[in-house]
């Protein structure tokens, strides 16, 4: 059976490091972003240009998959914007964080089902699950496409498993300062630069595992365990 798996924001960064990853495993990737990537070369990674903010643009891509493939062997939802607090903001992230994974995950559940196995993955964010006071928006719009892994878990067990990754740090931003990359690492217990491994192991070991539904896979260097330093 032709049956891809569908990764969103793949186009740079940690997603592309995934999408490559995925398609050298013998995979059939389709990459849905707002810009294609020229380094997304490989014969078995498929380019779809999409605004996935846009209703429009989804159906499109819906139409695409639907049309052109017997079943899907996944959905890796990865698009994300790291955006300042706002409401403009708030509603640019709701869209791309929380509506569109939904409305994905409700079309195309029947081509899921198609498959023998077929996993939906939510790469959500460790401080969904703590909140953060310098990017509140962007904190409780991954707290919702958490949350929503428990439900669709729930609505599709047992053909399809939904999980969700919760990364930390795990690559800067190019415009980031030393300070900030200082500041940033001692926020772990792990003080160093992983990059994109990390995520792409979890990926794996949930589309290779066999049960686990509705779980959550924390990556963050041991964060949640990093105590303030006090002094006596």
């Amino acid at each position: 059976m032709n049956s891809p798996i569908l990764v969103t924001g793949a186009s740079q960064r940690v997603g592309l490091e995934l999408a490559i990853q995925l398609a050298q495993a013998g995979h059939t990737v389709i990459s849905a972003s707002r810009h294609p990537s020229a380094t997304a070369a490989h014969p078995n990674i498929v380019q779809f240009q999409a605004n996935l903010e846009q209703e429009a643009d989804r159906l499109a891509l819906i139409e695409h998959i639907t049309r052109q493939y017997d079943g899907l062997r996944g959905i890796i939802h990865n698009a994300s914007l790291w955006l300042d607090d706002g409401l403009d903001n708030l509603n640019t992230m709701f869209k791309l964080h929380v509506e569109a994974p939904y409305h994905l995950n409700i079309a195309l559940g029947a081509h899921l089902a198609k498959v023998e196995k077929a996993d939906i993955i939510h790469i959500c964010d460790e401080t969904s699950t703590r909140g953060s006071k310098s990017h509140i928006a962007y904190a409780a719009t991954k707290a919702a496409l958490q949350n929503m892994v428990l439900s669709f878990a729930e609505k599709y067990a047992p053909d399809i498993r939904v999980n969700a990754v919760l990364p930390g740090l795990l690559m800067f931003k190019e415009d980031g300062d030393e300070q900030y990359r200082r500041q940033s690492l001692k926020k772990a217990l792990l003080e160093f630069e992983p990059g994109a491994q990390p995520l792409i192991d979890a990926v794996f070991f949930l589309l290779n595992t066999h049960y686990s539904t509705g779980s959550s896979v924390v990556i963050n260097g041991g964060r949640h365990l990093k105590k303030p330093i006090t002094h006596d």
